[in-house]
């Protein structure tokens, strides 16, 4: 039995601590608060900043992990590879979190590397940020280190941008700036991946459908191994080339595209799992492979079968949907339809916390979306047809 040390605590933690254990690990898990979700299912809770690398020092040294590891958090893998580094044990080090956590550096690696990627200019003030509006006249600005499209705003006026770039500015960790980017339209997508010994290996890829009140966040992700629309072979190829020219050595990866021009441009690119129980529930779902077992025993230095990704078919058939749930805005009475969805024979996961009086309003960010449900099959209409089923019988009645 393994010591395992997981950085963050929430609701996407859980599947990793659950893993860890049914591995045979003991396992210590951080985060901010005491009655964090993922202490539950650890075998010990240390309250701690995710982003407080000295205190998740201090906490290690204490009890002397054999790994220390995260997943579906980007402020996470920071602090995951400082306390590697600091301890001698596996990860992908500091280098190698910040290039994969810093938008800025993201960027000007892509740019530097010919990698297809928005125009863009790091700023430290409105005024630099109107110098990409009035060239663009529509521009995306965003944190560069936050998650969960906290920060990011889509922006056509001088006015909308006065609103909103403190904010943004707000939700960078490093250093207060921010990035103003050309705004690309197009389809967007995601890829979630598992790099063994420095080789990439997609697993599983959706597009994305967005809110319509609020275009930088997904309402509906539909996973499927084929596109009749889009080169799904291509973006696995341009993903891959992008994982292994930045060197990621090992984990998990998750990426954003949109397709533009004939070409897919990155948006973003993590050395962690996507959010949402994507990489918790649908990556192996869709895949077949155990892409948290992989993480764990790579962390460990065990050895894992490389052979058995690298010659893994797929299958073709395998559709699932991640749909988040669209309510509305007022006071919540209360809620129907949750045993339907609960006993749904197609379900993977669900998140529905929502209870009567709480307020719910149009989501500013990821984090903010009321809930969501995974379904999924081998039958892409069924998929599809029992996923509207579940919108009509899940309903929020307000006050």
């Amino acid at each position: 039995m393994s010591t395992i040390m997981v950085i963050a605590g929430g609701d996407w933690q859980i599947e990793l601590i659950k893993k860890a254990k049914s591995m045979g690990h003991y396992v210590i898990c951080s985060n901010l608060y005491k009655n964090s979700k993922g202490f539950k299912y650890a075998d010990l809770g240390e309250v701690a900043d995710v982003l407080d690398k000295q205190k998740n020092l201090e906490i290690a040294k204490k009890h002397s992990p054999d790994a220390v590891i995260s997943d579906q958090s980007d402020i996470a893998v920071p602090t995951v590879a400082f306390l590697n580094e600091q301890l001698n044990l596996r990860g992908i080090g500091t280098k190698k979190a910040d290039l994969f956590t810093d938008k800025s550096l993201q960027r000007k690696f892509c740019k530097e590397n010919g990698i297809c990627v928005p125009d863009f200019k790091l700023c430290e003030s409105i005024d630099d940020a109107v110098v990409m509006l009035e060239k663009y006249k529509k521009i995306i600005i965003k944190p560069i280190d936050s998650q969960s499209s906290r920060g990011v705003y889509t922006i056509t006026s001088r006015k909308q941008l006065e609103e909103k770039y403190k904010d943004t500015i707000g939700w960078s960790n490093r250093r207060k700036v921010f990035l103003a980017e050309e705004y690309v339209d197009g389809a967007e997508f995601t890829i979630d991946g598992l790099v063994i010994n420095s080789h990439h290996y997609p697993l599983c890829i959706s597009v994305k459908e967005m809110y319509p009140e609020n275009p930088n966040i997904s309402m509906m992700q539909s996973y499927s191994y084929t596109s009749n629309k889009y080169d799904y072979d291509l973006l696995r190829k341009t993903n891959r080339e992008l994982i292994e020219a930045m060197g990621l050595p090992m984990g998990l990866t998750h990426c954003e595209y949109k397709f533009y021009k004939g070409k897919f441009y990155l948006i973003e690119a993590g050395a962690r799992g996507g959010g949402s129980n994507l990489s918790g529930k649908i990556v192996p779902f869709m895949s077949g492979i155990d892409n948290y077992e992989y993480l764990i025993k790579e962390a460990l230095g065990e050895p894992v079968d490389e052979e058995f990704v690298k010659n893994k078919e797929f299958s073709k058939k395998r559709y699932v949907i991640m749909r988040f749930f669209d309510f509305g805005e007022g006071t919540v009475e209360h809620i129907e339809g949750i045993e339907f969805l609960k006993n749904h024979p197609m379900l993977i996961d669900y998140q529905l916390e929502i209870k009567a009086g709480d307020e719910l309003k149009e989501p500013a960010y990821g984090r903010l979306r009321p809930g969501h449900f995974i379904i999924g099959g081998d039958d892409k209409e069924k998929v599809i047809e029992e996923m509207e089923k579940i919108l009509q019988k899940i309903k929020v009645v307000f006050k």
